[in-house]
């Protein structure tokens, strides 16, 4: 935290950076707070093997128990997905909050990709902790039969987006 004099000698400290940092840590808590309700309800009131047809027929909800990661790779090996997303989730907390604590100038837009992608990591790594699976509930509802059968959660594009913003912020920095 800096130390700046004001005009009169008084001795100010610099709270725009803490403030940057709390707010970026609420949006990571808020994605996951927002999704873990989301979860919640679905596994109490969208029962199995209903698809629902919202949004103008353009997405469709339905329960799917994930047991393993992105699409489903390693669900042969529970024990292995849980602990590896765990670890990796944990190493990028922790680069995430040496990036926030850093000297280092890093653009908004990758702390705020960082924040979105941890938020959405965050939620989906304690619903495998929780219930041994992640709780995906929604598909696009396209022509394409394969692409339509893939179920994700909120979670899932949150860390997409923050993946994406995240990269971005970094090429714009070079």
């Amino acid at each position: 935290m800096r130390i700046l004099r004001v005009p009169d000698g008084r001795i100010r400290k610099n709270r725009s950076k803490m403030k940057t940092r709390m707010i970026l840590i609420g949006i990571g808590a808020g994605v996951f707070l927002l999704d873990n309700r989301i979860k919640a309800w679905m596994e109490k009131n969208l029962k199995d093997n209903l698809v629902k047809e919202v949004a103008k027929d353009r997405i469709l909800l339905r329960k799917y128990h994930n047991r393993g990661m992105a699409l489903g790779a390693g669900k042969k090996y529970p024990k292995a997905v849980k602990g590896g997303t765990a670890v990796f989730w944990v190493i990028l907390a922790a680069g995430y909050l040496r990036l926030l604590a850093g000297k280092e100038k890093e653009s908004t837009l990758t702390k705020l990709g960082g924040a979105l992608a941890l938020g959405g990591g965050a939620c989906n790594l304690a619903d495998r902790l929780r219930r041994g699976y992640v709780t995906d509930y929604f598909s696009f509802n396209v022509p394409w039969k394969k692409l339509r059968g893939l179920v994700f959660n909120l979670s899932d594009m949150f860390i997409a987006v923050g993946a994406l913003l995240a990269a971005i912020g970094m090429c714009r920095r070079k």
